[in-house]
Protein backbone atom coordinates (compact mmCIF):
# COMPACT_ATOMS: atom_id res chain seq x y z
CA UNK A 1 0.00 0.00 0.00
CA UNK A 2 2.70 2.26 1.14
CA UNK A 3 4.33 1.58 -2.89
CA UNK A 4 1.11 2.10 -3.92
CA UNK A 5 0.81 5.90 -2.55
CA UNK A 6 4.50 6.55 -3.82
CA UNK A 7 3.53 6.17 -6.86
CA UNK A 8 0.38 8.12 -6.75
CA UNK A 9 2.53 10.67 -5.32
CA UNK A 10 4.98 10.59 -8.11
CA UNK A 11 2.63 11.23 -10.85
CA UNK A 12 0.61 13.83 -9.47
CA UNK A 13 2.84 16.70 -10.37
CA UNK A 14 2.49 15.55 -14.09
CA UNK A 15 -1.13 15.65 -13.66
CA UNK A 16 -1.13 19.30 -11.93
CA UNK A 17 1.73 20.37 -15.36
CA UNK A 18 -1.16 18.92 -17.66
CA UNK A 19 -3.91 20.69 -16.01
CA UNK A 20 -1.62 24.11 -16.29
CA UNK A 21 -0.71 23.53 -20.04
CA UNK A 22 -4.44 23.26 -20.72
CA UNK A 23 -5.19 26.27 -18.34
CA UNK A 24 -3.24 28.37 -19.89
CA UNK A 25 -3.93 27.46 -23.73
CA UNK A 26 -7.31 28.24 -22.61
CA UNK A 27 -6.42 31.34 -21.75
CA UNK A 28 -4.40 32.15 -24.64
CA UNK A 29 -6.86 31.02 -27.22
CA UNK A 30 -10.41 31.58 -25.47
CA UNK A 31 -10.22 34.18 -23.11
CA UNK A 32 -7.68 36.18 -24.47
CA UNK A 33 -7.28 39.83 -25.80
CA UNK A 34 -10.26 41.27 -27.98
CA UNK A 35 -9.93 40.65 -31.70
CA UNK A 36 -9.89 43.87 -33.30
CA UNK A 37 -9.53 44.31 -36.72
CA UNK A 38 -6.66 45.90 -38.24
CA UNK A 39 -7.18 49.80 -38.76
CA UNK A 40 -6.51 51.82 -41.60
CA UNK A 41 -7.59 49.47 -44.33
CA UNK A 42 -8.71 51.34 -47.08
CA UNK A 43 -11.72 50.31 -49.08
CA UNK A 44 -11.20 51.10 -52.94
CA UNK A 45 -13.96 51.27 -55.43
CA UNK A 46 -13.08 50.89 -59.31
CA UNK A 47 -12.71 53.51 -61.52
CA UNK A 48 -15.88 54.47 -63.37
CA UNK A 49 -14.23 56.58 -66.47
CA UNK A 50 -10.85 55.45 -68.67
CA UNK A 51 -8.45 57.87 -69.60
CA UNK A 52 -8.73 58.44 -73.13
CA UNK A 53 -7.16 60.14 -76.19
CA UNK A 54 -9.06 63.88 -76.80
CA UNK A 55 -10.43 61.74 -79.91
CA UNK A 56 -10.14 58.30 -81.27
CA UNK A 57 -6.95 58.26 -82.38
CA UNK A 58 -4.99 61.19 -80.18
CA UNK A 59 -2.29 60.15 -77.68
CA UNK A 60 -3.20 60.02 -73.99
CA UNK A 61 -2.08 63.02 -72.22
CA UNK A 62 1.23 62.92 -70.07
CA UNK A 63 0.49 62.88 -66.78
CA UNK A 64 1.33 65.68 -64.85
CA UNK A 65 1.95 67.59 -67.88
CA UNK A 66 -0.05 70.38 -68.50
CA UNK A 67 -1.03 72.16 -71.61
CA UNK A 68 1.17 74.40 -73.14
CA UNK A 69 0.55 78.25 -72.25
CA UNK A 70 -0.05 80.75 -75.07
CA UNK A 71 2.83 83.16 -75.50
CA UNK A 72 2.07 86.71 -76.89
CA UNK A 73 4.82 86.54 -79.92
CA UNK A 74 4.95 88.89 -82.49
CA UNK A 75 7.44 86.76 -84.84
CA UNK A 76 5.05 84.27 -84.38
CA UNK A 77 2.10 86.24 -85.42
CA UNK A 78 3.92 87.08 -88.36
CA UNK A 79 4.71 83.81 -89.40
CA UNK A 80 1.16 82.67 -88.62
CA UNK A 81 -0.39 85.24 -90.78
CA UNK A 82 2.04 84.19 -93.43
CA UNK A 83 1.50 81.17 -93.19
CA UNK A 84 -2.31 82.48 -93.78
CA UNK A 85 -1.45 84.02 -96.62
CA UNK A 86 0.50 80.82 -98.65
CA UNK A 87 -2.10 78.81 -98.02
CA UNK A 88 -4.58 81.22 -99.82
CA UNK A 89 -2.92 81.43 -102.95
CA UNK A 90 -2.65 77.67 -102.92
CA UNK A 91 0.93 77.26 -101.51
CA UNK A 92 0.07 74.47 -98.81
CA UNK A 93 4.08 73.17 -98.68
CA UNK A 94 4.95 77.21 -97.67
CA UNK A 95 2.22 77.28 -95.22
CA UNK A 96 2.94 74.28 -93.33
CA UNK A 97 6.58 75.82 -92.73
CA UNK A 98 5.42 79.07 -91.70
CA UNK A 99 3.16 77.40 -89.10
CA UNK A 100 5.28 74.73 -87.44
CA UNK A 101 7.70 77.53 -87.05
CA UNK A 102 4.88 79.51 -85.60
CA UNK A 103 3.83 76.41 -83.44
CA UNK A 104 7.71 76.16 -81.65
CA UNK A 105 7.58 79.69 -80.78
CA UNK A 106 4.24 79.35 -79.83
CA UNK A 107 3.19 76.07 -78.44
CA UNK A 108 0.07 77.38 -76.89
CA UNK A 109 -1.80 78.54 -79.73
CA UNK A 110 -4.50 76.13 -80.96
CA UNK A 111 -5.12 78.38 -83.59
CA UNK A 112 -1.73 77.74 -84.88
CA UNK A 113 -2.25 74.19 -84.36
CA UNK A 114 -5.12 73.93 -86.27
CA UNK A 115 -4.13 75.65 -89.37
CA UNK A 116 -0.71 73.06 -89.25
CA UNK A 117 -2.90 70.59 -88.95
CA UNK A 118 -5.53 71.52 -91.83
CA UNK A 119 -1.87 72.50 -93.93
CA UNK A 120 -0.57 69.01 -93.24
CA UNK A 121 -4.15 67.29 -94.40
CA UNK A 122 -3.83 69.00 -97.83
CA UNK A 123 -0.64 67.44 -98.24
CA UNK A 124 -1.78 64.43 -97.59
CA UNK A 125 0.18 63.88 -94.37
CA UNK A 126 -2.62 61.95 -92.63
CA UNK A 127 0.34 61.32 -89.34
CA UNK A 128 1.15 64.65 -88.41
CA UNK A 129 -2.64 66.14 -89.30
CA UNK A 130 -3.74 64.44 -86.61
CA UNK A 131 -1.19 65.16 -84.05
CA UNK A 132 -1.86 68.51 -84.45
CA UNK A 133 -5.75 68.12 -84.43
CA UNK A 134 -5.30 66.30 -81.27
CA UNK A 135 -2.97 69.05 -80.42
CA UNK A 136 -5.45 71.65 -80.74
CA UNK A 137 -8.20 69.50 -78.99
CA UNK A 138 -5.80 69.32 -76.01
CA UNK A 139 -5.10 73.31 -75.90
CA UNK A 140 -9.16 74.12 -76.60
CA UNK A 141 -11.21 71.06 -76.25
CA UNK A 142 -14.14 73.15 -76.54
CA UNK A 143 -13.00 75.68 -79.11
CA UNK A 144 -14.31 77.47 -82.07
CA UNK A 145 -12.86 74.73 -84.69
CA UNK A 146 -13.43 71.80 -81.95
CA UNK A 147 -16.45 70.50 -83.91
CA UNK A 148 -14.92 70.94 -86.99
CA UNK A 149 -11.62 69.00 -85.81
CA UNK A 150 -13.58 65.97 -84.37
CA UNK A 151 -15.16 65.43 -88.16
CA UNK A 152 -12.22 65.79 -89.79
CA UNK A 153 -10.40 63.21 -87.47
CA UNK A 154 -12.96 60.79 -88.24
CA UNK A 155 -12.10 60.86 -91.80
CA UNK A 156 -8.69 60.70 -91.20
CA UNK A 157 -7.88 58.31 -88.45
CA UNK A 158 -7.81 54.59 -89.88
CA UNK A 159 -10.64 52.73 -89.17
CA UNK A 160 -9.18 49.93 -87.31
CA UNK A 161 -7.78 53.08 -84.76
CA UNK A 162 -11.08 53.72 -84.46
CA UNK A 163 -12.57 50.32 -83.73
CA UNK A 164 -9.91 49.56 -81.13
CA UNK A 165 -10.76 52.80 -79.25
CA UNK A 166 -14.56 51.59 -78.79
CA UNK A 167 -13.67 48.09 -78.35
CA UNK A 168 -11.45 49.49 -75.55
CA UNK A 169 -14.72 51.65 -73.86
CA UNK A 170 -16.96 48.36 -74.70
CA UNK A 171 -14.47 46.08 -72.71
CA UNK A 172 -13.81 48.34 -69.88
CA UNK A 173 -17.78 49.16 -69.09
CA UNK A 174 -18.09 45.16 -69.60
CA UNK A 175 -15.45 44.85 -66.75
CA UNK A 176 -17.18 47.06 -64.30
CA UNK A 177 -20.56 45.56 -64.70
CA UNK A 178 -18.97 42.12 -64.20
CA UNK A 179 -17.33 43.47 -60.76
CA UNK A 180 -20.75 45.02 -59.47
CA UNK A 181 -21.96 42.09 -60.15
CA UNK A 182 -19.09 39.87 -58.09
CA UNK A 183 -17.82 38.34 -61.10
CA UNK A 184 -14.15 38.75 -60.60
CA UNK A 185 -12.99 36.56 -62.91
CA UNK A 186 -14.47 37.54 -65.58
CA UNK A 187 -14.20 40.96 -64.91
CA UNK A 188 -10.28 39.92 -65.05
CA UNK A 189 -10.75 38.99 -68.35
CA UNK A 190 -12.75 41.86 -69.37
CA UNK A 191 -10.07 44.45 -67.94
CA UNK A 192 -6.87 42.42 -69.73
CA UNK A 193 -8.45 43.29 -73.04
CA UNK A 194 -8.66 47.04 -71.71
CA UNK A 195 -4.35 46.55 -70.57
CA UNK A 196 -4.06 45.16 -73.67
CA UNK A 197 -5.26 47.17 -76.14
CA UNK A 198 -4.44 50.27 -74.05
CA UNK A 199 -1.75 50.23 -72.22
CA UNK A 200 -1.56 54.12 -71.45
CA UNK A 201 -4.63 53.92 -69.35
CA UNK A 202 -3.72 53.60 -65.80
CA UNK A 203 -7.71 53.06 -65.01
CA UNK A 204 -7.36 49.67 -66.45
CA UNK A 205 -4.48 48.43 -64.56
CA UNK A 206 -6.64 50.22 -61.01
CA UNK A 207 -9.65 48.39 -62.11
CA UNK A 208 -7.87 44.13 -62.40
CA UNK A 209 -6.09 45.34 -59.23
CA UNK A 210 -9.17 45.56 -57.21
CA UNK A 211 -10.97 42.24 -59.25
CA UNK A 212 -7.51 40.08 -58.29
CA UNK A 213 -7.55 41.23 -55.20
CA UNK A 214 -11.50 40.78 -54.63
CA UNK A 215 -10.88 36.99 -56.07
CA UNK A 216 -7.80 35.93 -53.65
CA UNK A 217 -4.84 36.68 -56.02
CA UNK A 218 -3.12 39.32 -53.95
CA UNK A 219 0.51 38.98 -55.25
CA UNK A 220 -1.27 39.82 -58.80
CA UNK A 221 -3.03 42.44 -57.70
CA UNK A 222 -0.05 44.16 -56.08
CA UNK A 223 1.66 44.22 -59.77
CA UNK A 224 -1.08 45.81 -60.90
CA UNK A 225 -1.85 48.59 -57.97
CA UNK A 226 2.04 48.94 -58.18
CA UNK A 227 1.68 49.77 -62.01
CA UNK A 228 -1.03 52.55 -61.32
CA UNK A 229 0.74 54.05 -58.42
CA UNK A 230 3.54 54.90 -60.71
CA UNK A 231 1.20 56.71 -62.76
CA UNK A 232 -1.39 57.84 -60.33
CA UNK A 233 -2.60 61.33 -61.05
CA UNK A 234 -2.79 62.49 -58.43
CA UNK A 235 -1.03 62.46 -54.75
CA UNK A 236 -3.97 61.75 -53.04
CA UNK A 237 -3.94 58.32 -55.08
CA UNK A 238 -0.47 57.72 -54.52
CA UNK A 239 -1.01 57.57 -50.93
CA UNK A 240 -4.60 55.49 -51.19
CA UNK A 241 -3.21 53.56 -53.32
CA UNK A 242 -0.30 52.90 -51.49
CA UNK A 243 -1.97 51.66 -48.29
CA UNK A 244 -3.57 49.72 -50.18
CA UNK A 245 -0.60 47.64 -51.46
CA UNK A 246 0.67 47.37 -47.41
CA UNK A 247 -2.51 45.65 -46.88
CA UNK A 248 -1.93 43.35 -49.61
CA UNK A 249 1.49 42.44 -48.26
CA UNK A 250 0.36 41.66 -45.01
CA UNK A 251 0.18 37.29 -44.72
CA UNK A 252 -3.85 36.16 -44.98
CA UNK A 253 -4.57 32.58 -43.94
CA UNK A 254 -7.68 30.42 -44.41
CA UNK A 255 -9.77 29.18 -41.95
CA UNK A 256 -11.02 26.03 -43.72
CA UNK A 257 -7.67 25.34 -43.92
CA UNK A 258 -6.69 26.07 -40.36
CA UNK A 259 -9.40 23.85 -39.59
CA UNK A 260 -7.78 20.69 -41.52
CA UNK A 261 -4.44 21.44 -40.32
CA UNK A 262 -5.13 21.43 -36.62
CA UNK A 263 -6.08 17.80 -37.18
CA UNK A 264 -2.76 17.10 -36.18
CA UNK A 265 -2.24 18.80 -32.69
CA UNK A 266 -0.31 21.79 -33.33
CA UNK A 267 0.22 22.04 -37.05
CA UNK A 268 -2.75 24.72 -37.29
CA UNK A 269 -0.70 26.83 -35.04
CA UNK A 270 2.31 26.54 -37.53
CA UNK A 271 0.16 27.28 -40.70
CA UNK A 272 -0.83 30.78 -39.28
CA UNK A 273 2.35 31.95 -38.39
CA UNK A 274 2.69 30.85 -34.47
CA UNK A 275 5.20 27.90 -34.37
CA UNK A 276 5.59 28.39 -30.39
CA UNK A 277 1.87 27.76 -30.03
CA UNK A 278 2.44 25.00 -32.12
CA UNK A 279 4.90 23.93 -30.09
CA UNK A 280 3.34 24.17 -26.64
CA UNK A 281 -0.20 22.64 -28.45
CA UNK A 282 2.28 19.63 -29.71
CA UNK A 283 4.19 19.10 -26.19
CA UNK A 284 0.61 19.60 -24.02
CA UNK A 285 -1.13 16.59 -26.28
CA UNK A 286 1.90 14.26 -26.54
CA UNK A 287 2.54 14.95 -22.60
CA UNK A 288 -1.03 14.50 -21.55
CA UNK A 289 -1.51 11.20 -24.01
CA UNK A 290 1.88 10.19 -22.35
CA UNK A 291 -0.19 10.34 -18.74
CA UNK A 292 -2.71 9.06 -19.83
CA UNK A 293 -1.21 5.85 -20.87
CA UNK A 294 1.13 5.75 -18.24
CA UNK A 295 0.91 2.46 -15.99
CA UNK A 296 0.50 1.77 -12.58
CA UNK A 297 1.75 -1.11 -10.47
CA UNK A 298 -0.27 -1.88 -7.21
CA UNK A 299 0.94 -4.62 -4.92
CA UNK A 300 -1.24 -5.59 -1.88
CA UNK A 301 -1.52 -8.36 0.74
CA UNK A 302 -4.64 -10.57 0.67
CA UNK A 303 -5.84 -11.99 3.71
CA UNK A 304 -6.38 -15.44 3.65
CA UNK A 305 -7.62 -18.56 5.56
CA UNK A 306 -7.01 -21.86 3.80
CA UNK A 307 -9.74 -25.00 3.93
CA UNK A 308 -8.08 -26.35 7.08
CA UNK A 309 -8.40 -22.99 9.35
CA UNK A 310 -4.87 -21.70 8.80
CA UNK A 311 -4.28 -18.41 7.68
CA UNK A 312 -2.68 -18.00 4.25
CA UNK A 313 -2.24 -14.31 3.37
CA UNK A 314 -0.63 -13.94 0.02
CA UNK A 315 0.56 -11.00 -2.02
CA UNK A 316 -1.67 -9.43 -5.40
CA UNK A 317 0.35 -7.20 -7.99
CA UNK A 318 -1.91 -5.44 -10.31
CA UNK A 319 -1.31 -2.62 -13.18
CA UNK A 320 -3.78 -0.17 -14.02
CA UNK A 321 -3.91 3.30 -15.90
CA UNK A 322 -5.02 5.72 -13.25
CA UNK A 323 -4.68 8.78 -14.93
CA UNK A 324 -6.63 7.52 -18.09
CA UNK A 325 -9.07 9.75 -18.17
CA UNK A 326 -7.67 12.89 -17.12
CA UNK A 327 -4.95 12.11 -19.93
CA UNK A 328 -7.33 11.96 -22.29
CA UNK A 329 -9.43 14.71 -21.39
CA UNK A 330 -6.95 17.01 -21.31
CA UNK A 331 -5.08 15.73 -24.45
CA UNK A 332 -8.95 16.13 -26.56
CA UNK A 333 -8.82 19.39 -24.26
CA UNK A 334 -6.38 21.37 -25.86
CA UNK A 335 -6.64 19.56 -29.39
CA UNK A 336 -9.93 21.48 -29.22
CA UNK A 337 -8.11 25.01 -28.13
CA UNK A 338 -5.83 24.31 -30.37
CA UNK A 339 -8.21 24.14 -33.09
CA UNK A 340 -10.11 27.26 -31.97
CA UNK A 341 -6.95 29.27 -31.68
CA UNK A 342 -5.74 28.16 -35.29
CA UNK A 343 -9.46 29.05 -36.73
CA UNK A 344 -9.15 32.29 -35.12
CA UNK A 345 -6.02 33.59 -35.79
CA UNK A 346 -6.97 32.73 -39.44
CA UNK A 347 -10.12 34.89 -38.96
CA UNK A 348 -8.34 37.63 -37.59
CA UNK A 349 -5.82 37.47 -40.76
CA UNK A 350 -8.86 38.02 -42.96
CA UNK A 351 -9.90 41.60 -40.80
CA UNK A 352 -8.88 44.38 -42.28
CA UNK A 353 -7.12 42.47 -45.18
CA UNK A 354 -9.22 43.50 -48.01
CA UNK A 355 -9.45 46.26 -49.76
CA UNK A 356 -12.04 46.12 -52.08
CA UNK A 357 -15.84 45.76 -50.20
CA UNK A 358 -17.21 42.20 -50.47
CA UNK A 359 -20.29 39.94 -49.01
CA UNK A 360 -19.56 38.40 -45.62
CA UNK A 361 -18.89 34.83 -45.72
CA UNK A 362 -18.15 32.64 -43.35
CA UNK A 363 -15.29 29.84 -43.20
CA UNK A 364 -16.73 26.92 -45.05
CA UNK A 365 -14.24 23.68 -44.20
CA UNK A 366 -14.07 21.76 -47.28
CA UNK A 367 -16.94 22.86 -50.80
CA UNK A 368 -19.60 25.13 -50.89
CA UNK A 369 -22.26 22.45 -50.24
CA UNK A 370 -20.51 21.23 -47.09
CA UNK A 371 -22.68 20.57 -44.14
CA UNK A 372 -20.09 22.24 -41.74
CA UNK A 373 -19.34 25.79 -41.24
CA UNK A 374 -17.69 27.36 -38.76
CA UNK A 375 -17.18 31.28 -38.28
CA UNK A 376 -15.46 33.27 -35.40
CA UNK A 377 -17.29 34.29 -32.43
CA UNK A 378 -16.81 37.43 -30.39
CA UNK A 379 -18.10 38.95 -27.65
CA UNK A 380 -17.86 42.72 -26.68
CA UNK A 381 -16.38 42.04 -23.68
CA UNK A 382 -13.44 40.24 -25.62
CA UNK A 383 -13.53 36.73 -25.32
CA UNK A 384 -13.82 35.02 -28.62
CA UNK A 385 -14.13 31.49 -29.58
CA UNK A 386 -15.40 29.66 -32.77
CA UNK A 387 -18.81 29.33 -33.62
CA UNK A 388 -19.57 25.64 -35.45
CA UNK A 389 -22.85 25.15 -37.51
CA UNK A 390 -23.90 21.72 -38.73
CA UNK A 391 -26.94 21.99 -41.35
CA UNK A 392 -29.02 18.38 -41.90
Amino acid sequence: MHQSRSRFAELRPLARTARRITVTLVAIAVCGAPIRAQSGAPSLTPKRLLTTGAAPGCALPVIGQAPAARRDNADARRLAAAGQEAALIGDQAAARDAFARAAVLNPGDERVAYDLGRAHEELADSANAIVEFCRYLSLSPAGREAVDVRDRLQRIVPVAAQRGAADVQVAFRLGLALFDDGSYEAAIRAFDDVVRDAPTASEGYFNRGLARAANGSRAAALQDLEQYRANAPTVDDRVQVGRAIEVLRRPVYRPGVAFARSMVPGFGQFYTGHPVRGVLVLAAVGGATGLAFTQQTTTSTIAYVDPNGAPAPYTQTTQERAFFTVGVGAAAAVAVIGLIDAVVSANRSQRGATIVARRSRSATIGSATSILAVAPWFDRRGPAGLKATLRF
